[in-house]
């Protein structure tokens, strides 16, 4: 079986670059590698949510011959879920399994127009240093800011600018991850994911905030392991 991981706004693939050995036998670890990030930093980020999908669903399809699994933490929790959605409509595959992890229930996203938002450098970087999920000597270094702001801007656009559209649920089991200081996804909204499926959905809140995918890294993936190991048997 293959599992598929979508990183966080701004962050490229290694962001699981250490997940491979930590998974169980016969489980393959991928990441997306969106574009405007690390070894694509020279391709257009993209900050629209049916364009990326458009890009994601062909690169993919040839990679969904086998089981296949989807892992995504904020904005990747958002663009996995949609890239399910459109799996099913269009194809007519699932996952056998999702795990969503650091993100409100997609119907409690709390969108905003690019006017609303703020995106200038300044607001960006304060953004940044509340969600302490980036060290205070990168966010100094002007040259780690020119290289991370432009793709970070783009998909804080998409983020912020995501609307949920109602439709028929997805049929799969989820996984649901929380942090418990994490001062935008309280677990109020990590319940609220059983909504969106018919299949069973478990919440799992791990110490930190909003960036637990890193600094529970051990945890966490225990966790997706003994639930990939459960679809298995």
């Amino acid at each position: 079986m293959r599992l598929f991981c979508f990183p966080y706004a701004g962050a490229g693939a290694t962001v699981f670059r250490d997940w491979g050995p930590g998974l169980p036998d016969g489980v393959e670890a991928l990441a997306i590698q969106l574009p405007g990030r690390e070894d694509r930093y020279l391709d257009q980020s993209v900050a629209d949510l049916d364009e990326l999908l458009d890009m994601l669903t062909p690169g993919l399809l040839p990679f969904l011959d086998r089981p296949f699994a989807f892992f995504g933490h904020s904005m990747g929790a958002i663009i996995c879920w949609e890239l399910s959605r459109r799996l099913r409509h269009q194809h007519g595959i699932e996952p056998f399994r999702i795990f969503v992890s650091g993100c409100r229930a997609l119907h409690f996203h709390e969108s905003r127009t690019p006017g609303e938002a703020e995106l200038s450098d300044a607001g960006l970087l304060n953004e940044l240093i509340s969600l302490k999920g980036t060290p205070r000597e990168l966010l100094d270094d002007s040259d780690f800011v020119s290289f991370f702001l432009p793709a970070f801007r783009s998909d804080r656009s998409l983020f912020a600018g995501y609307v949920h559209r109602s439709g028929d649920p997805l049929t799969c089991p989820v996984s649901v991850f929380g942090g418990s200081e994490d001062p935008r996804v309280d677990v109020a909204h990590l319940r609220e994911w059983a909504d969106l499926t018919t299949g069973p959905c478990a919440v799992q809140v791990f110490p930190g905030g909003h960036f637990f995918l890193n600094t529970q890294r051990a945890g966490v993936l225990e966790t997706v392991s003994r639930a990939l190991a459960g679809e298995r048997v």
